[in-house]
């Protein structure tokens, strides 16, 4: 798999650094959430182990999808600035941030059990988390307090969530077409926008500035995010 991927890594170690500061000023006020159950699941498809912490009913996967498509028009990993020039670069990267998927490669990357996250899905877990219910279903900045919940690592929630930036070809003559690792993830849901016309689907955004939860809905095809899945609790 080939993907033109350009990282700025000076910039980004910067915009970390920065986040970083803000999350551990923040730290010692974060309401405690803890799961309501844990374990492992294994994809028998490739053998990847994912950790999940069950909060709000759901159980949650804690690391980023990072199954293989072998589909370069739905799945992409993150090469290197160094490396993107190479016929075959190396995967360096899915370890930590999984892998970029469009919206139909999000779907087919769904392991046995498991779902892509619908909007209400997420509705339920930042409600959890503590979102009051009149700004779940509110557009863009919403939920003061809850992205850092949803960033937390080893404690709290465990969910882990990453800035794992996203992937398009559809920004003119830039290449490569990646934006903004270590400064902002971007998550699918399975739930189309039923207020727009044509094809548009939910979306979540977190960044490393705002500790709150962005919604919002895009074109399927036009970009490549993260992806967590769930399950109703088993």
């Amino acid at each position: 798999m080939r993907q033109n991927i350009h990282i700025n890594s000076l910039c980004m170690a910067c915009l970390l650094l920065l986040g970083l500061a803000a999350c551990g000023d923040d730290k010692e006020s974060l309401p405690a959430v803890e799961p309501q159950a844990s374990g492992t699941f294994v994809d028998e498809r490739d053998g990847h182990s994912y950790d999940w912490v069950r909060i709000g009913g759901l159980d949650w996967m804690c690391g980023n999808a990072a199954y293989d498509l072998n589909d370069e028009a739905n799945c992409t990993f993150y090469v290197p600035y160094s490396d993107w020039e190479e016929s075959y670069p190396e995967d360096v990267m899915s370890e930590k941030y999984g892998f970029l998927y469009t919206y139909q490669g999000a779907l087919d990357a769904v392991p046995d059990g498991w779902r892509l996250p619908s909007d209400e899905d997420w509705q339920r877990l930042e409600g959890a988390l503590g979102m009051p219910a009149t700004q779940t279903t509110r557009l863009e900045w919403r939920g003061s307090g809850v992205a850092p919940l949803m960033l937390q690592q080893g404690e709290g929630t465990h969910l882990n969530l990453q800035f794992g930036g996203y992937y398009t070809s559809y920004l003119g003559s830039y290449d490569p077409h990646y934006w903004y690792l270590g400064s902002y993830g971007f998550y699918w849901t399975s739930t189309k926008d039923e207020a727009k016309d044509g094809e548009y689907y939910f979306y979540r955004k977190i960044s490393y500035h705002s500790d709150q939860v962005y919604r919002q809905s895009m074109e399927p095809s036009a970009y490549m995010l993260s992806v967590r899945f769930v399950r109703d609790a088993q």
